[in-house]
C-alpha cells in the first residue's frame, strides 16, 4: 500500500503544504496560503486536511523559518510556534517531526531534480558518504550541514545567522561598527540576506553623507543601470558572502558540496563573478587552496523544503 504523509514549508509571509507519496511530493496536492489570513499554523494545516481528507495520513513533518528543540519550534519573524503534539492533532498523522527550514532543505540535497540544481563553482568529486552543507540567503540566512550515517541522515539545527560578522579589511571592519551602532550587534544575517544589501548600501550612503533606504530590490535595479554605489554594494555583500562560506567549509568539512538556497542566493549569483567574492573565498592563507575541494551549487527549486520533510519522513520511517 503507498505510504502517505502531510508535509509543510513554513516560512514568514506564505507557508506552504502538500501531500507526500512514499517520499514524493505530489505536485498537483501543493496549496499556498498566506499567514496573514490565518491566527496560527495548526489553522492552516486542519484547514488544508479538511480538504485532503480522502487520504490517509501516516506522517507529518514542518519545517519552519525558526529555531528547533527537542520537537517544539518558533518562527522568528512571526509569533507562532508548533510541536509535535499540536501537529498530530491538526493533521491526525500520529508520526509528527518539527524541523528547521534549512535542516528540511539539506535532507533534500540527493532528491533534487538536476535541473534545479546549477554550478556555481566548481570542486573535487567526493564519497556519497560525504557531508554537505546547505546555505539559506533569503529573508534571513542559516546553514545546516548533513552527515550520512549508518543510521540515516544527521542534519543538527542551527542558527549560524546570528553568529558575529566576521571581518577581513577596513571596510569590512568600519561596516561591522555601522552595524553595531544601529543593532547593538552585528550578525551575519545583517550583512547577508535581503535586508543586508540594504545594509550594505545604507553603509556607503551614509560614509557619503547621501540618504540611505534603500532595498534590495532598488539596489539590484540601480547596479543593472550602471549607478556605482550599488555595484560597490553588491561587492560588499559578495566579498563579505564569499568569507562567510569560506569559514563555514572550513568548519564542517563538506567535500559533498555547498548548496545556495533563498531568493537572496538566486539574485546574488549572477554578479558573484564580477565581485570580489572569488578572492574573499579564498583569503584563508596557506589554507586558501584547500577550499578547491567544495563545488557550490545553487538550487532554484522554491519546493525543495517540502521535498526535504518528504525525504526525511521516508528515511525514518526505513530507519526506525
Amino acid at each position: 500500500m503507498p505510504h502517505h504523509s502531510i508535509v509543510a514549508d513554513v516560512g514568514g509571509t506564505n507557508t506552504r503544504v502538500a501531500i507526500a507519496r512514499d517520499g514524493q511530493v505530489l505536485p498537483d496536492s501543493i496549496r499556498k496560503f498566506a499567514n496573514a489570513d490565518h491566527n496560527s499554523l495548526t489553522d492552516i494545516l486542519s484547514a488544508y486536511r479538511e480538504s485532503h481528507d480522502a487520504v490517509m495520513v501516516e506522517q507529518a513533518a514542518v519545517a519552519i523559518a525558526g529555531p528547533v528543540r527537542d520537537g517544539e519550534g518558533r518562527l522568528t519573524n512571526l509569533d507562532w510556534a508548533i510541536d509535535c503534539a499540536s501537529l498530530t492533532q491538526a493533521t491526525g498523522a500520529p508520526d509528527a517531526h518539527v524541523l528547521n527550514d534549512l535542516q528540511a532543505q539539506a535532507h533534500a540535497v540527493g532528491a533534487l531534480d538536476p535541473a534545479n540544481v546549477e554550478a556555481i563553482r566548481t570542486g573535487q568529486s567526493a564519497s556519497p558518504e560525504a557531508a554537505h552543507l546547505v546555505v539559506g540567503i533569503g529573508t534571513g540566512f542559516n546553514s545546516a550541514v548533513a552527515y550520512h550515517t549508518p543510521n540515516g541522515r544527521l542534519v543538527p539545527p542551527a542558527e549560524s545567522g546570528h553568529a558575529t560578522l566576521p571581518v577581513s579589511t577596513a571596510d569590512q571592519l568600519a561596516f561591522s561598527e555601522y552595524l553595531r551602532s544601529r543593532f547593538s550587534h552585528a550578525a551575519i544575517e545583517d550583512a547577508l540576506s535581503g535586508r543586508g544589501l540594504g545594509h550594505c548600501h545604507d553603509w556607503l550612503c551614509h560614509r557619503a553623507g547621501q540618504p540611505v533606504g534603500a532595498t534590495s530590490t532598488q539596489v539590484f535595479a540601480d547596479a543593472e543601470a550602471g549607478d556605482d554605489m550599488a555595484k560597490e554594494a553588491i561587492n560588499l555583500f559578495s566579498c563579505i558572502l564569499g568569507t562567510v562560506l569560506g569559514d563555514l567549509a572550513l568548519t564542517t568539512l563538506p567535500f559533498g558540496g555547498i548548496y545556495l538556497v533563498g531568493g537572496m542566493s538566486r539574485a546574488i549569483s549572477p554578479w558573484l563573478a564580477q565581485t570580489g567574492f572569488e578572492a574573499a573565498w579564498y583569503d584563508k592563507g596557506r589554507f586558501g587552496p584547500f577550499l578547491d575541494q567544495f563545488p557550490i551549487r545553487l538550487v532554484t527549486d522554491d519546493y525543495a523544503a517540502l521535498t526535504g520533510c518528504a525525504s526525511f519522513l521516508e528515511e525514518y520511517r526505513n530507519t526506525h
